[in-house]
């Protein structure tokens, strides 16, 4: 059950990621690369979780080439292939996690039942405030991530 809510929770903020990053077609020419690479928490594998990689290039007309792209980390690791990677250049990254929080609440269909609570927690340094970033190359790129 738990998991099938990460599941859920995870695919939804998915789908809000995407419609944020499809606000219009762009004509600026980028090219994408393969990535793979890890993720560890507090010195463990990231047990499930999404990484969104967003192009940092010149700006352009308002615009910047390039397309906000996610992964799914599973058992702390996460890839993309060349054809869905990460946009070439700088890129600024985001991670987040979600897990039950040891309280329940109640649910929000009204119905009065309590169920166990979701949280993100993965500090905001990494995700909605991240400072991370990194440099994709053409070809074949590894970045592990060691978050604190």
């Amino acid at each position: 059950m738990y998991a099938k809510r990460v599941r859920n929770i995870l695919f939804v903020g998915a789908i809000m990621l995407v419609a944020m990053g499809c606000n219009g077609s762009s004509e600026m020419k980028y090219t994408t690369a393969k990535i793979q690479g890890t993720v560890s928490y507090q010195g463990k594998p990231l047990e499930l979780g999404k990484i969104r990689f967003i192009p940092d290039g010149k700006v352009v007309n308002g615009q910047v080439a390039g397309k906000a792209v996610f992964a799914d980390i599973k058992d702390g690791k996460y890839s993309l292939s060349s054809e869905e990677g990460a946009t070439v250049g700088k890129n600024r990254i985001e991670i987040k996690s979600y897990r039950e929080s040891g309280r329940n609440v109640v649910t929000s269909d009204g119905d009065g039942k309590k169920e166990k609570e979701i949280v993100q927690f993965i500090p905001e340094t990494y995700n909605t405030e991240s400072n991370l970033s990194i440099n994709i190359k053409e070809g074949e790129n590894k970045h592990d991530f060691d978050l604190k």
